[in-house]
């Protein structure tokens, strides 16, 4: 029988190859050019820097068509955050107030008066408030003074002191210096009445005097006979300390 020279051939083929690696071909895409050094792809900040710069033309020409409006240079260049949307509304509100500039004008104007109204209508509040405030408390100042000199007399007379019988002359229930202050000084009076007043005091709670005439008759427990004397000396540096001011 025959042989076949192809099979034989294919079979000397194979063995002549077989201790030969073999090499696998990657494909590669032909070039039109060469790259240049430096040169990158388009990317997003390419059509980010071209829709600001075309944002940037249209809002310069927008200026000059509108001859520098007062009311609508107010609005400044958009923001690259805007969207579409919002760059839209913002030129809608642009042309309404240069086409509406006078009736803006006219609100405006109206709620500043609106506005000064109302402050002037709260100052006028306020001022009734403190009125009617000072004259509540010279009606009370009335009142402690009236009741003052009526517990000066009666203290002349008693036999018996208590804490209760002794006046003060302070303004309120605080002891300090601009409580006395307060219920003694007399802006619409003189200096030399004021000083009068003062002087007057000063002779009344003099710690020593006070303790000779009153205190023998004072009927109380030691803890109070210690809070009036405490009260006495208080009273008698402010009185000083007051002259001493005037």
């Amino acid at each position: 029988m025959p042989k076949l020279r192809f099979k034989e051939n294919e079979r000397k083929k194979k063995t002549k190859h077989s201790g030969r690696r073999h090499r696998e071909k990657y494909y590669e895409p032909p070039r039109l050019y060469e790259e240049e050094t430096g040169w990158a792809p388009p990317s997003s900040a390419s059509k980010y820097d071209q829709d600001q710069a075309w944002r940037e033309r249209l809002f310069e020409a927008m200026m000059d068509d509108e001859g520098q409006d007062p009311f609508y240079t107010q609005y400044t260049q958009p923001t690259p955050r805007m969207s579409d949307e919002e760059h839209r509304q913002y030129i809608v509100d642009g042309m309404y107030r240069r086409k509406h500039a006078d009736e803006i004008a006219e609100e405006e104007r109206r709620k500043a008066e609106r506005a000064k109204r109302k402050a002037e209508k709260e100052r006028v509040r306020q001022e009734q408030e403190r009125n009617d405030r000072l004259y509540r408390q010279l009606l009370e100042q009335t009142t402690d003074k009236t009741r003052f000199i009526d517990r000066w007399k009666r203290l002349e007379h008693l036999e018996i002191v208590h804490k209760k019988d002794i006046p003060w002359p302070i303004s309120g229930k605080s002891f300090s210096l601009e409580a006395v202050r307060q219920f003694l000084i007399d802006p619409s009076a003189s200096e030399a009445d004021n000083k009068k007043k003062v002087r007057k005091e000063q002779a009344r709670y003099h710690p020593d005097k006070f303790v000779t005439r009153y205190m023998r008759r004072f009927q109380g427990s030691d803890r109070e006979r210690e809070r009036v004397m405490a009260h006495i000396n208080e009273i008698s540096g402010f009185l000083n300390e007051l002259w001493s001011q005037m």
